[in-house]
C-alpha cells in the first residue's frame, strides 16, 4: 500500500515534468519556427538531452492537446511526405508570450537557486 509520503513524492514529480515539458514543447517549437509533429518533437527532446530524456508518446500528445485548448499551440493534419498523414503542431502568438514569461520567471527563481544546485550538483 502506498503511504501519503510515497504518492506526494510520485505527484510531485510527475507534476514537475508535465510543467517542465509544457516549456519544453513551446520552447521547441519556437525555436524550430515551421510546424512539427509529435514524433519529430519526440526526436527533437532525445536529441537535445543527448539521449538522457525520450518522452513516451503518450505522454507528449495530451500536453500538445492541453497546450492546444490553451491556445498555445494550433494543429492541423497534413500529408506533407509520402507516407500516412500527421497531425503538424506550431506554436501561436499566445504560446510564445507564454513561453517568454516561464522563462522569465524560471530565470528569477533559478537565479535565487545557483549556490544551492551548484553544491547539490556539483557543477559550474
Amino acid at each position: 500500500m502506498i503511504n501519503g509520503n510515497q504518492k506526494w513524492r510520485a505527484n510531485l514529480g510527475r507534476e514537475m515534468r508535465r510543467g517542465f515539458l509544457s516549456v519544453l514543447l513551446l520552447w521547441i517549437l519556437k525555436k524550430r519556427g515551421e510546424p512539427m509533429y509529435g514524433y519529430e518533437i519526440i526526436q527533437t527532446i532525445a536529441k537535445t538531452t543527448q539521449g538522457q530524456w525520450v518522452p513516451k508518446a503518450g505522454t507528449i500528445y495530451p500536453i500538445l492537446r492541453r497546450l492546444e485548448s490553451k491556445g498555445f499551440v494550433k494543429s492541423e493534419w497534413s500529408s506533407k511526405s509520402a507516407g500516412p498523414s500527421r497531425r503538424y503542431y506550431r506554436i501561436t502568438p499566445e504560446g510564445r508570450e507564454a513561453e517568454r514569461r516561464i522563462l522569465l520567471e524560471w530565470k528569477r527563481h533559478m537565479s535565487g537557486f545557483r549556490d544551492f544546485l551548484h553544491d547539490l550538483l556539483e557543477v559550474d
